[in-house]
């Protein structure tokens, strides 16, 4: 009897460490699960988290798109506006030219007859129908001759 009473409390004693070590383990077992659960929690945040910086990106790269195509419309604009400015620019110095020339003109021809006045001359009119009009009455009058020897 004392050898089966030794056996049922060594078989006592194994099923209570059975019990303890299946009883840590499933400690051990939660804890990590846990642990598994907050680590978990955090990656479902960083990925919300680059999920939102990836459609900040996309909203930036098509915010960029559109600046782009809006440097080249006004890249586009300026060459143009500087192309008509040069052409402006060009005809203003021809028209300055005309007038520099008329005024030595008339400082020649003032110097060869005293006697005659040309304040009256003005380099932008011309002669029609024996006065002194603006070029563009006579256009708009349809005669396109001017009185050359007038």
């Amino acid at each position: 009897m004392q050898v089966y009473a030794a056996r049922l409390l060594c078989i006592g004693r194994y099923d209570e460490l059975k019990a303890r070590k299946e009883i840590e383990q499933k400690k051990e077992d939660s804890a990590k699960l846990q642990k598994n659960m907050e680590r978990e929690k955090k990656l479902q945040l960083a990925m919300e988290h680059v999920a939102l910086k990836e459609k900040d990106v996309l909203d930036l790269k098509s915010e960029n798109e559109e600046l782009k195509g809006k440097v080249e419309k006004l890249e586009k604009d300026k060459t143009c506006l500087e192309a008509r400015e040069a052409e402006t620019s060009k005809e203003h110095h021809g028209y300055e030219m005309l007038v520099v020339g008329f005024e030595r003109a008339m400082k020649q021809a003032g110097f060869f007859f005293p006697e005659v006045k040309f304040d009256q001359l003005d380099p932008i009119k011309v002669v029609h129908n024996g006065a002194l009009v603006d070029e563009d009455e006579v256009d708009a009058e349809g005669g396109d001759d001017h009185d050359l020897e007038a």
